[in-house]
């Protein structure tokens, strides 16, 4: 009896001290412990969501925010408990995906390229594309935007008028549907099999449609969201992902970049109308088969490191070249062989690190970092 009396008196106090703590002071320790969490559970903030607040409201605490990991959430409440005791604060924090989304929290892109954004509203950063055929999962809804992560484990703000929300068997029919992609750098659905026809949507290099007919040179395709039409046969190419490296030839990938020569730089750009760094690589490979991150820090954790010799004659076509300042990897371009390389930089060209050559790029020379080779 004397001992739960000390346990009782103990756990009084230690209540009637964190009550009586300031709360600026009672925030800055759960903040110092969250972001403890985040540095445990969110190795990547690109590829999931952590975002907290605990205020006080008329002397009522609240624990707000979402996560998409369990166990981070789990951590954060714990220290809530710790600080505040389980019974004396709000809970409002959500694991996502949202419930209220309810069972139609997947979507598939219905328009041929749109801007995956920091925040929910348009004058948001772009941080990533996403293109006609990808399948998303939904994770929560603000006002016309949906948080979004698409096959690859980006996470950002879509707009709904790209989408077609359905439910998981949809996507999965989608997904599993008879597919092709798009292998022009530019094509077109048309009402009807006529190039002279009225356009019923714009297509991409990787976008992908469902075919459901032909009519001579044309296939007759269907959009996830019931649109119809008619494409070139000689735009469309069989649906090609996941592809073992080992079996993709460099000329293929090396004609794909250069396919793009002249393609105007984009921040967050990831097609063949425009792109950034890491947008061109990952267009490139996606179009033969193999899917890399989406930012260059993370495409240089894959693959066999090279060390290239003196005059680079074991750097091969096809391998990717990573640079930056410091220890952090800020651009990639994909080698041609030896000194030469192909990169999206203010547009797609062409540069050596021969300091010999007319195109010798001598900035890109002092910040190579590392160089990956991807096929084998």
């Amino acid at each position: 009896m004397a001992k739960r009396c000390i346990i009782l008196i103990l756990f009084v106090l230690f209540l009637l001290s964190a009550c009586s703590q300031n709360p600026e002071t009672q925030i800055a320790q759960f903040n110092t412990r969250a972001r403890a969490i985040a540095q445990k559970y969110i190795p990547d903030k690109a590829l999931d969501v952590f975002r907290y607040e605990l205020k006080q409201n008329n002397k009522q605490w609240v624990l707000n925010g979402a996560t998409t990991r369990t166990q981070a959430a789990e951590a954060l409440r714990q220290a809530a408990d710790s600080l505040l005791g389980d019974e004396h604060y709000s809970d409002r924090f959500k694991v996502l995906p949202d419930p209220a989304l309810g069972d139609s929290a997947y979507a598939v892109v219905i328009v041929s390229v749109t801007p995956v954004r920091r925040g929910p509203k348009h004058a948001s950063e772009m941080l990533d594309q996403v293109i006609m055929g990808n399948a998303l999962q939904l994770l929560e809804k603000h006002g016309g935007w949906y948080l979004t992560k698409n096959h690859y484990g980006y996470i950002g703000w879509v707009n709904k008028t790209a989408l077609q929300r359905m439910d998981k068997k949809s996507q999965e029919d989608w997904l599993l549907s008879n597919r092709m992609q798009v292998t022009a750098l530019e094509s077109f659905v048309y009402v009807n099999p006529s190039r002279k026809a009225l356009h019923a949507a714009d297509l991409v290099l990787n976008s992908t449609v469902k075919i459901t007919g032909r009519k001579g040179k044309w296939l007759q395709v269907e959009l996830a969201d019931g649109t119809t039409g008619f494409v070139p046969a000689e735009d469309l190419g069989p649906l090609v992902i996941n592809i073992d490296s080992k079996r993709v030839p460099y000329q293929n990938i090396i004609r794909s970049a250069k396919r793009m020569l002249g393609m105007p730089y984009l921040w967050g750009g990831k097609s063949s109308k425009a792109n950034d760094c890491s947008g061109f690589t990952q267009t490139v490979f996606r179009a033969n088969g193999i899917q890399l991150p989406r930012d260059a820090r993370q495409q240089a954790l894959l693959g066999e490191t090279i060390v290239p010799k003196e005059d680079f004659s074991n750097v091969h076509p096809g391998d990717l070249l990573f640079f930056g300042v410091g220890k952090r990897i800020t651009h990639v371009g994909i080698s041609l062989g030896g000194y030469n390389f192909i990169h999206q930089d203010s547009d797609v060209h062409i540069n050596s690190l021969d300091k010999d050559a007319d195109n010798y790029n001598a900035y890109r020379k002092k910040s190579l970092k590392v160089i990956k080779r991807i096929l084998k």
